[in-house]
C-alpha cells in the first residue's frame, strides 16, 4: 500500500463538500490522507464534515496565505503521501479513482496519470461549453496527445491527477504558479518533460454549478488563460530566428497580438480580409495570406477554426516549414 495525499483548498463549500468527502471515503485504496486547507470561508464546512473529521486521516488546516495557490503550498508542505493528487471540493470521486491511478505508475516510466471526466449538474442541465470541453479533455485520453495541444486549453482537468511527490517538488511544486494554477502547472510538467499517461476511465466527476470559481473568478476568465498561455509560448517554445505570424483577428487573435505587442516580440498579423483594417489594429498592420514575406521557417499562432492541413494550403507557397500552436 502507498500512501497518498489528497489535497483540497475549500473556500464556501459547504453545499457539496460533504458529498466529496463521502466519495473519499468510499475510495476501495483506503491508504489516503485528505488535507482540507481553508481558503477564509465565510461558512461553517467544519460542522458540516464534524462527524468525518474524527478520522485521523483527515488534517484541517487555515491557508497561510490567499486563495488557491498559497493554499495548495500551505497542503503541501505537510503532505506526507509518496503521491500527490488534488480534489476540488464540490467534485466527486469514483470509488475506484486512486486504486486505478496508482496501479497505472507500476512497471511504468511515467511521472503523471490522468484519466476521462464527466460534468454532472443536481438541477438542470450541464451548460454546452462544459460538456464541450469535457469532450475535448476525454478525446485528450483517447489520443493521449495532452501536450501537442496545450496551448488551445488547459488538458487536464484540476482535480483529476496524480504524481509522485518527489516529481511534483522536482519541478517547483505549486509555489509561485500563475493563475489559472492548473494550467501552469501542466506547463511546469511540459517543460520538464514529464510523460502523462491517461486512463480510459472517467476518473473524475465535474460539478457544473454557478459559483464554480472557474465561473466567477477573474482568475479563471479568458483573458487571464490567454496571459499565461502567451507568456508561456514566449519561454518556452518561441523561436526568435523563426517568423512568428498571427493567424486571425477574433477575440483570440486580439488578446494575443495585445500580448505580443506589450511584449515587444515582432509577428506578422494575418486576416483573410486585410482590408476591413485599412489602418492595422492596436497600431499594428495587418496583412493577407498571399502578402506573407518569404522565409524558411515560421511559428504560427492560429487563433481561427481553420485546420491545420488549411492552413498548410493557404501558406506553403511562402513558408518552407511551418510550426502551429492552436490558440
Amino acid at each position: 500500500m502507498a500512501l497518498i495525499s489528497i489535497l483540497t483548498p475549500f473556500r464556501n463549500a459547504s453545499a457539496y463538500i460533504r458529498e466529496t468527502a463521502l466519495s473519499v471515503f468510499a475510495q476501495t485504496h483506503a491508504d489516503w490522507e485528505w488535507i482540507l486547507v481553508n481558503d477564509h470561508s465565510a461558512e461553517n464546512e467544519k460542522e458540516t464534515l464534524a462527524d468525518l473529521l474524527k478520522d485521523p486521516r483527515i488534517i484541517l488546516l487555515e491557508n497561510k496565505g490567499k486563495g488557491i495557490v498559497d493554499a495548495l503550498c500551505t497542503a503541501s508542505e505537510l503532505a506526507n503521501g509518496k503521491y500527490i493528487t488534488r480534489m476540488d471540493a464540490d467534485d466527486v470521486m469514483p470509488e475506484f479513482k486512486l486504486a486505478q491511478m496508482l496501479q497505472a505508475f507500476e512497471n511504468k516510466k511515467i511521472h503523471v496519470v490522468t484519466g476521462k471526466v464527466k460534468y454532472f449538474t443536481a438541477t438542470g442541465s450541464v451548460t454546452p461549453g462544459y460538456l464541450a470541453y469535457e469532450k475535448w479533455l476525454n478525446d485528450r485520453v483517447d489520443h493521449q496527445d495532452f501536450y501537442s495541444h496545450i496551448y488551445r486549453e488547459c488538458s487536464l482537468a484540476s482535480g483529476n491527477w496524480m504524481i509522485l511527490k518527489s516529481d511534483l517538488e522536482q519541478c517547483g511544486g505549486f509555489a509561485g504558479l500563475n493563475y489559472p494554477e492548473d494550467y501552469d502547472l501542466l506547463f511546469r510538467w511540459y517543460k520538464a518533460g514529464y510523460v502523462i499517461e491517461g486512463l480510459d476511465l472517467i476518473t473524475h466527476l465535474w460539478r457544473d454549478h454557478d459559483l464554480r470559481t472557474s465561473k466567477t473568478s477573474a482568475n479563471y476568465q479568458q483573458k487571464a488563460f490567454f496571459s499565461l498561455k502567451i507568456n508561456r509560448f514566449i519561454a518556452l517554445d518561441w523561436d526568435p530566428k523563426q517568423q512568428l505570424v498571427v493567424n486571425g483577428t477574433g477575440q483570440k487573435g486580439r488578446l494575443t497580438a495585445k500580448l505580443l505587442i506589450g511584449q515587444n516580440i515582432p509577428f506578422i498579423w494575418v486576416s483573410h480580409e486585410p482590408e476591413k483594417f485599412p489602418n492595422g489594429i492596436f497600431g499594428h498592420p495587418l496583412t493577407g495570406l498571399n502578402r506573407i514575406p518569404n522565409c524558411d521557417q515560421a511559428q504560427i499562432l492560429n487563433s481561427t477554426l481553420f485546420s491545420e492541413s488549411e492552413l498548410k494550403g493557404f501558406y506553403k507557397t511562402t513558408i518552407s516549414k511551418m510550426f502551429f500552436y492552436d490558440l
